[in-house]
């Protein structure tokens, strides 16, 4: 008896863990969208902080991310804090936004 409380105990760890890693995976993946948004000139990069910070609060507990990373994301890029890993080519900005969203919608929908 408690060999099996002890296996339900340990499974209820394991699928938690990977939960916030699915979770996380899907910020990481819209923090990735914001950053491509806002090196392109967006014009609905408001919306698409918007949805990223409504996206933590639903993923709140499967998730370690708090939506202060937005904040944060969003002041780091007014301050020209952050840069890309590779130079952007303004004229894929319209392809590597709807990939990066395209992204983001499959992780979300695989949850």
């Amino acid at each position: 008896m408690e060999i099996a409380m002890i296996a339900v105990l340990l499974l209820g760890a394991f699928v938690s863990i990977g939960s916030i890693e699915k979770g996380d995976e899907i910020v990481r993946a819209q923090l990735e969208l914001l950053k491509i948004s806002y090196f392109c000139d967006d014009p609905l990069y408001r919306t698409k902080r918007s949805d990223a910070v409504k996206t933590i609060s639903r993923l709140q507990g499967v998730t370690s991310f708090s939506h202060t990373i937005v904040e944060d994301l969003d002041t780091a890029l007014k301050n020209k804090k952050v840069k890309m890993n590779k130079p952007i080519n303004r004229g894929d900005c319209i392809v590597l936004i709807a990939e990066a969203k395209d992204a983001v919608d499959r992780l979300i929908n695989q949850k």
